[in-house]
């Protein structure tokens, strides 16, 4: 038998388009960074203001924020993590709430490794806050628990950057964050899923650029 194989720029080529095909699943998410509704005031607790998102659960004292000063004549700011917006979970100034963000993500593969990146970071009043990462359907993945970045700062200015893998059992899969019992309101801001790249392609890659390297030599 005999095997021909593409030449080193059509392997390349081919190699390409399944990685881009790949990272191109990072727009699975809608509004995932909650500028798709500009807010005129700095916050609001109208879920409407927040499309693509379903909540559940306490409002806490906002459900969406912008950036700038949030009370207190102007001197204490909030600054959005990723764009102009971020949203909250939380019971708000003095009471404990339990709460949840969520939205479908459609055109799933099956069997295959995402990545969930967020941003999360506190309100300030407390030093650090924590948010749960997880999938109500689509997925047998456990949920993870993530901790903000330290702050003696209010309001949310400290934004750390998280990240969480799931497999999807279906096509289509609910992302969960949920806080419970949570004081105050911690922010969320900048979520986007990655599909992670299957090995295969990661050595199809490396063969052609490997080849290309000798063709170049070759041809010098």
């Amino acid at each position: 038998m005999i095997i021909i194989l593409p030449r080193t720029s059509q392997l390349l080529g081919i190699t390409l388009a399944v990685l881009l095909a790949t990272s191109a699943q990072a727009s699975l998410v809608q509004n995932g960074s909650f500028e798709d509704v500009q807010i005129n005031a700095q916050f609001s607790t109208n879920p409407a203001d927040i499309p693509g998102w379903t909540h559940a659960g306490s409002a806490g004292d906002l459900l969406i924020a912008r950036s700038g000063p949030q009370c207190c004549g102007g001197t204490n700011t909030a600054l959005a993590g990723d764009g102009n917006q971020f949203v909250t979970l939380g019971g708000g100034f003095g009471p404990t709430g339990t709460a949840a963000w969520s939205q479908t993500i459609a055109g799933l593969t099956i069997g295959q490794t995402y990545t969930v990146s967020f941003l999360l970071a506190a309100e300030g009043e407390t030093a650090t806050q924590d948010i749960t990462v997880g999938f109500a359907d689509g997925s047998d993945s456990a949920p993870q628990t993530f901790t903000s970045l330290p702050t003696n700062t209010l309001f949310w200015q400290n934004w750390g950057v998280n990240q969480y893998n799931f497999v999807p059992t279906a096509t289509s899969a609910t992302l969960q964050f949920s806080v419970v019992n949570q004081a105050f309101d911690v922010g969320l801001d900048g979520v986007s899923i990655t599909a992670v790249p299957v090995p295969a392609a990661i050595w199809l890659l490396g063969t052609a650029l490997g080849g290309l390297g000798f063709a170049r030599r070759r041809a010098a």
